[in-house]
């Protein structure tokens, strides 16, 4: 008796632990998954592109050839570094239900042409929430300098 109890609990337990396991690979993968059909991986990649466009004309003597392997490995590797570290909090504030409901909207009609402007709306909001946070900043900081105080910001003589 002793040793079927143990062999149930043994199997139930491995069980438990595979299933673990592959919940965890396939939650991964389906986060994956959602990032390429939403438009993040693009978004991801094309901000990527953009930062070595900006390094590319920093007075610099690096070859045209490195910065064109640098834009490739760095477009194919990073994208993956980055969906390992949003998986925990993406695990921590999403079921794996809601990435599957995520993954079937993105799918559909209105998913699929709403990914199609997802880069290209991030693009655009980063670029309007940058002009929106300097105008607010310099607002600030006049409202500040006016009432007489001094402040010294970063990147400021």
């Amino acid at each position: 008796m002793k040793n079927i109890v143990l062999f149930l609990f043994l199997s139930v337990s491995a069980s438990v632990f595979a299933s673990s396991g592959q919940d965890t690979n396939t939650y991964e993968q389906d986060l994956k998954y959602l990032f390429q059909i939403n438009g993040s991986q693009a978004s991801y990649q094309e901000s990527i592109k953009a930062m070595i466009i900006q390094l590319r004309n920093l007075d610099s003597d690096i070859p045209n050839e490195y910065w064109d392997k640098a834009e490739v490995e760095f477009v194919n590797t990073s994208v993956n570094d980055l969906i390992k570290m949003l998986l925990p909090i993406y695990r921590q504030n999403l079921s794996h239900d809601d990435i599957l409901a995520m993954i079937k909207f993105y799918e559909s009609v209105a998913g699929k042409r709403i990914a199609q402007k997802l880069p290209k709306i991030t693009t655009e909001t980063m670029q309007a929430g940058m002009s929106w946070g300097q105008t607010i900043g310099a607002k600030i900081r006049a409202d500040i300098e006016s009432k007489g105080f001094k402040i010294r910001l970063p990147f400021t003589p």
